[in-house]
Formats: C-alpha cells, structure tokens, sequence
C-alpha cells in the first residue's frame, strides 16, 4: 500500500529580528519512519526564467550532504544525478529525487512530498523557489540552506526541536531570513540520525527496522 507524505518546511518568517535568547542546541531528530534500499538518481528542472547557477546550488547542496556523511562514517553515501528525465509514466528509469526550481511559490520556500511503500521511500519530489514572497532572488547561502534542508527530508528527516537557537540546525522547522544570511550544513544531530536509520552502508543500508519515530543525540 503507498502512501503519501506532504512536508512544508521553510515558511519565510517577515518579522523584525530581535536578540535570540541563550538556548540549548537540539537534541532531538524526528525521523520519518522511511527510507530508501538503495542510493537514490536525482533530476533539477529550473522553470524558465530561472538563473542556472540555481542548479549548481542545488547540486551543492546534495554533495554538502553526502559530504557530511561520508565523514562522519567512511563509507560510500552518495546520489547520482541524471541529464535528463524519461518522458512518459513513471518507469524504473525515472529519477527518484526530483527537484524542481521555481521563480516564486509564495510563503513557502521550500516544499517536500515523499511516496513510499512498505516503510520503502519509493520516490520524492522536492519544490525550491528561487525568490521570496515579495519577489526578490535569494541570496546563495538562504537558497543552499533551503535545499539542504529538503533534501534532509528527502533522506528520511523530520524535524528537530530547534526552536530558534543560535546557530539554527538545518532541521529545525523554520528560518528566519531577516537574520540568516550564512550557509546552514547538516550538524552533528542531523548526520547521526541519518546513519542510525542506514547505518555505515550508503543509503542501501538499514539499521533500525522498524524506524522509530525520533532520534536521541
């Protein structure tokens, strides 16, 4: 039985930045109780109009997060980014990440929806604007740190209970982009509770069957 999963992460916050109060880091990962089987292709389509340097951005973002993981275990996490996207229905050559780049989606600057099957991520469809609701380009490091965020839940991550620390975790549920202008990278919380679900196997493997609902730093 598939089943779908809508996450809408990253509202744009128009508010005036006040002084952050001294909190604790996150300690806390929600976990989306799926994953993949296997290393996953990933397609980037910008809507028309769209700078092309956006795709690099995007393509950096999945090499931050590989990079970050790779790290931390030794082992071989990686994504595979394809040329192009097969017409018609979806086949075995689809992509299983697609990413798409848009000139403006509103309050939402970042969106992921997530098809799985038997606790198996089957396929994903990420949607990044390239400006923000009032139609000004984003700055490389808020976009960068938008896609990052996505592409953790693309990887099996929900949320973390960042509830405006300094710095914010790259999951916490929003930004406030009056203040962030720097590039957010998977923390140390992120990475371990992407290899508790995979283990040190790439993204083909599993280490915790059944998943559970959060992971513990």
């Amino acid at each position: 039985m598939k089943k779908w999963l809508y996450l809408l992460a990253i509202p744009l916050l128009l508010a005036l930045l006040l002084p952050a109060p001294v909190l604790a880091a996150a300690t806390s990962q929600s976990l989306l109780r799926v994953a993949w089987d296997h290393n996953p292709t990933v397609y980037i389509s910008l809507q028309k109009g769209v700078d092309p340097a956006y795709k690099t951005m995007v393509e950096q973002a999945f090499t931050d997060w590989t990079s970050a993981l790779n790290d931390a275990s030794g082992t071989n996490f990686s994504f595979e980014f394809l040329a192009e996207k097969p017409r018609g229905k979806r086949n075995a050559n689809s992509p299983d990440i697609e990413v798409k780049v848009r000139k403006n989606t509103g309050m939402i600057l970042g969106s992921t929806s997530v098809e799985s099957s038997g606790g198996v991520i089957t396929s994903i469809s990420i949607t990044l604007s390239a400006y923000n609701a009032v139609g000004l380009s984003l700055g490389a490091e808020d976009f960068r740190s938008i896609a990052r965020h996505e592409i953790g839940h693309a990887i099996g991550l929900g949320h973390t209970n960042d509830d405006g620390n300094t710095p914010l975790d790259l999951m916490a549920p929003s930004l406030d982009f009056v203040g962030v202008e720097y590039d957010i990278k998977p923390s140390e919380l992120n990475t371990g509770a992407v290899l508790f679900i995979y283990g040190n196997d790439g993204f083909g493997g599993n280490n915790t069957s059944p998943i559970p609902a959060s992971y513990q730093q």
